[in-house]
């Protein structure tokens, strides 16, 4: 990837091929499907609150309960959810037509693409059942900062079906990962007192460029004490921060990328470059 342009160092992006793109119902909530052939996966990946109207439906603390009777979400999402999953459902269905090598399907989210990504894993897995995903098909979820999706007994539907799965399928069959970070109070909202709980029972805290395992009996707290060590990176920390990486930056770039390339002309990189030595520090 370029240096000083949006993407520089997410060399994991490098070589995918995009599936589908898609703005679902609800909030306009932004997504894709895409497939990466070095490594046999299909990635869906689901943007996080980057609107008002999707702010509103963030704090829709209602909780809205499933015809199945498998637990309480939290209507917003929910809402979000189900104006975005025809699009991701066809998009899965594409990629799986096209390319006939897939070994793994990846969903991602940071905030609440996170929890939206959660919603989307159980209908994977509930759709294992039926034939519409091959069988033995490796099912990896990774969210980043995200919210707590429902309540107790869709926590714990969640994790029957994902057992369920690694039975039928090999014990490495699914696996999670709930990435909260030092001095990010996302993954505390909603609050618990409302009934609120995380899907994931041992997440992993990230501070200062450093991974920890969080034990099953802490899964519901965000913030922890850390021993210091050398590392000054962010030390501020915050819901913006993961995996080394300053997000804000990166939505600032692809904001100067779109002035540019809306300008039209062969000179777009030109112009991104100008705003680059612009506002760098």
């Amino acid at each position: 990837m370029k240096p000083d342009f949006p993407l520089e160092h997410y060399n994991a992006i490098e070589g995918s091929i995009l599936v589908s793109e898609f703005f679902g119902k609800v909030a306009h909530l932004h997504g894709y499907v895409a497939y990466q052939p070095r490594t046999k996966q299909l990635i869906v990946a689901t943007s996080g609150t980057s609107t008002t109207i999707q702010a509103i439906q963030d704090i829709r603390f209602l909780g809205h309960r499933l015809k199945s009777g498998q637990g309480i979400v939290h209507s917003g999402f929910w809402a979000m959810y189900k104006g975005i999953r025809p699009f991701i459902l066809e998009g899965i269905r594409k990629a799986f037509e096209e390319y006939k090598d897939i070994e793994e399907l990846i969903v991602t989210g940071h905030s609440m693409g996170g929890a939206v990504s959660y919603l989307l894993m159980i209908d994977q897995l509930l759709l294992s059942n039926d034939n519409i995903i091959p069988a033995k098909l490796l099912l990896k979820l990774v969210v980043f900062g995200a919210p707590r999706p429902g309540d107790a007994n869709l926590s714990r539907y969640y994790q029957e079906l994902a057992t369920e799965y690694r039975k039928k399928n090999g014990s490495n069959a699914f696996s999670e990962y709930l990435v909260k970070a030092y001095n990010d109070g996302v993954p505390s909202l909603p609050p618990l007192f409302l009934g609120y709980r995380h899907c994931t029972q041992t997440p992993l805290y990230y501070d200062h460029s450093h991974l920890y395992r969080v034990p099953s009996s802490e899964s519901e707290y965000a913030s922890f004490h850390v021993a210091a060590d050398k590392s000054k990176e962010y030390p501020r920390g915050g819901h913006n921060y993961y995996n080394g990486r300053d997000q804000e930056r990166l939505v600032r770039r692809l904001g100067w990328l779109e002035k540019s390339l809306a300008k039209g002309g062969e000179r777009w990189e030109d112009a991104y470059l100008e705003q680059f030595k612009r506002h760098s520090y």
